[in-house]
């Protein structure tokens, strides 16, 4: 038996805050092991193929949309609160503004950054939520759905987009009203925060009514299983139908997305049924057993909750709920994303995950808590194995092509971008912005994006990849040695702007370059394009402050190829120039000029790069605190049912 009774007494009989507190500090290690394998596995994904250039969507919603009007005093609640497509993204346009203001620039990557930790977050908070309704010994069996859910690449477009917290705002929301709201005490200080959240769900996506329509659900059930009504029930049911309405109201016309709708009978249950077969959704492998394996583990458990003689069931109702959420969001995607049948795009795959969390859940607590029969029991668990076992193949699969083709094909998709913009900004030609394919423009319409390229506002807030550089002129001081790039007739793949390159003769092997002031830089980080082929320590690279002379050392990585890399420096407080020098065993080496950079894309690209010490460092977490709690769960699987202590649920109602 893999369960086994809490703690009682009288530390639980009556919870309080304190009571949340130590149970925290009890499960610290499980939620850390969750957040950094998350974690690291996001920012792999990110530091691979991430950019800091905005791009899509992205131009519309926050340069247009949200920094414009800011930076102009012209923005209003009204902005923050109008729909952007079918959306009101309130949360993402404040989160993605403070992001802005504590950076100082523009940075899709800081924002892709910050969105992991979100989800990350809510994913460990989930798991906390769950032992603490179903019992702290199950945290071995807990945690592996849930980072699975975190690390595999499925939904890359989330991972890869810095507008798509709108969808870790829908879920924590959305999670937050299943359980305060739809679990808690009627009229308790949870069951307001609650309904509290189930109104901020509306103004994260347009899906955000689902959680109320969830909770409605979970009323319903209710009154099935207990075959009365209580006047509380009905006040619960009355105010998720208002919610349901407001957010229906709320939800705007956008003709242009029509062609993206399901339009008939026939193309909205093939897309419901490819969402329902998650993560079995191969658009040529349609078979109906699939959907019924995902839905029959969450319609045993909803079976047995009905027929349970407990009233107090808070682990099934949460379960279930997070099972019917997941079926609602399946259910609308196809509604407004279905024509032809189509399969679920990426964005909309973590809200799929679920359905897999759920199930799995739903074996837990049936094997754990239900089926007292033996042969009963060993049913189940051959059940859940194949379960497992059909649904892990699913995600290898879906994994896979996630990797040999989405990615890749954005990777490419970036690179395109990037250059457009590039070549935008330099020659302010709006044909440089057409592409062939719509997705391979950095906006659909390269007209609109031209408009706002071409605003000197939008052009100060620009990430150092596209931002105009600080402009450096050679003084006499050198000797010659170090040549601009377009002088050198160099066939490296150079970055748009000024360069100069140094290249070892056989009678001067050394070289020195000086420049005249610069400066000062208004962002606290300079971002340097480098190439070469070096050795460590050929080349001494450094910034003198004038008013100071402190000298700023940069550290150039060895180079091997000529390929340009960037590397960052800490600006120095005021004018500075650019001193360096070349070894006698210096080879080819190159660097244009620099472009500024804010503090949090810094330390965004520090983080990104030791990507590996989170990933291990939570794996390594998890196994650990698997390993050391083994023993006990086994030694126990022989000795009967989990025992659920009725007190734990007043965590719920405070």
């Amino acid at each position: 038996m893999i369960g086994a009774p809490p703690e009682t007494g009288p530390a639980t009989a009556r919870p309080r805050l304190g009571f949340i507190h130590r149970n925290l500090a009890d499960d610290w290690g499980w939620l850390a092991g969750i957040f950094l394998t998350g974690l690291g596995a996001k920012f792999f994904l990110i530091f691979r193929f991430g950019t800091p250039l905005p791009f899509q969507d992205q131009w519309d919603a926050e340069a247009r949309g949200l920094y414009l009007p800011y930076l102009t005093g012209k923005l209003t609640f009204s902005m923050l609160v109008r729909p952007h497509v079918e959306h009101r993204m309130f949360f993402t346009r404040v989160y993605n503004l403070a992001l802005f203001l504590l950076n100082g620039q523009w940075d899709g990557r800081l924002e892709m950054a910050a969105n992991a930790v979100l989800h990350c977050a809510a994913i460990a908070g989930l798991g906390w939520l769950l032992v603490r309704l179903s019992g702290r010994n199950l945290w071995p069996v807990i945690w592996p759905p849930l980072t699975l859910a975190l690390v595999l690449p499925f939904a890359w477009e989330n991972t890869l987009g810095g507008l798509y917290s709108q969808f870790y705002f829908l879920l924590i929301f959305s999670l937050l009203t299943i359980w305060l709201f739809g679990l808690g005490r009627p009229l308790s200080l949870c069951w307001w925060l609650g309904l509290a959240c189930a109104g901020a769900a509306l103004f994260t996506a347009a899906s955000g009514l689902l959680a109320s329509a969830t909770v409605f659900g979970l009323v319903v059930l209710d009154l099935l299983k207990e075959r009365r009504i209580q006047r509380w029930q009905l006040a619960v049911l009355a105010t998720c139908a208002l919610i349901i309405l407001a957010g229906l109201l709320l939800k705007p016309a956008c003709p242009e997305t029509i062609p993206f709708k399901a339009r008939s009978a026939g193309d909205f249950l093939t897309a419901f049924g490819s969402n329902l077969a998650w993560p079995k959704i191969n658009p040529s492998h349609r078979l109906p057993w699939h959907v019924a394996v995902n839905l029959f583990p969450l319609v045993w458990l909803a079976g047995t909750y009905l027929r349970a003689p407990g009233k107090n069931l808070p682990a099934e109702k949460m379960i279930l709920g997070l099972g019917a959420w997941s079926v609602l969001q399946a259910a609308a995607a196809a509604y407004s994303r279905g024509a032809g049948g189509a399969v679920p795009a990426s964005r909309y795959m973590d809200s799929s995950s679920l359905i897999m969390i759920a199930d799995w859940l739903s074996f837990v607590c049936l094997l754990t808590c239900h089926l007292r029969p033996s042969w009963f029991r060993k049913l189940a668990l051959l059940l859940a194995v194949v379960w497992a076992v059909d649904c892990l193949a699913g995600l290898q699969k879906l994994s896979l092509a996630t990797w040999t083709n989405s990615i890749l094909e954005r990777s490419f998709e970036q690179q395109l971008w990037l250059k457009s913009a590039r070549a935008f900004l330099a020659t302010d030609d709006p044909r440089v912005l057409e592409r062939k394919r719509v997705i391979e423009r950095l906006y659909p319409r390269p007209e609109k994006l031209a408009l706002v390229l071409r605003n000197p506002e939008v052009r100060a807030i620009l990430p150092a990849c596209v931002r105009e550089p600080l402009q450096v002129t050679q003084t006499d001081a050198g000797d010659g040695s170090f040549v601009p790039l377009s002088a050198a007739g160099t066939h490296w793949d150079a970055p748009s702007g000024p360069g100069w390159t140094f290249r070892p003769r056989t009678n001067h092997t050394e070289g020195k370059f000086e420049s005249l002031p610069l400066g000062p830089s208004r962002l606290p980080y300079l971002e340097f394009p480098v190439a070469g082929e070096l050795s460590a320590g050929s080349i001494s690279f450094q910034l003198v402050e004038l008013a100071t002379g402190r000298v700023i050392s940069t550290k150039l990585p060895p180079m091997t190829n000529q390929s340009w890399t960037t590397v960052c420096v800490k600006a120095p407080m005021g004018k500075f120039k650019i001193v360096a020098a070349a070894a006698g065993s210096a080879g080819e080496f190159a660097f244009k000029e620099p472009r500024e950079m804010g503090r949090f894309s810094y330390w965004t690209i520090c983080l990104l790069a030791a990507w590996k010490y989170f990933l291990f460092a939570g794996l390594a977490g998890l196994l650990v605190k698997t390993g050391l709690s083994s023993r006990r769960q086994f030694a126990r699987m022989e000795t009967g049912f989990v025992y659920r202590n009725p007190d734990d649920s007043q965590l719920l109602q405070g």
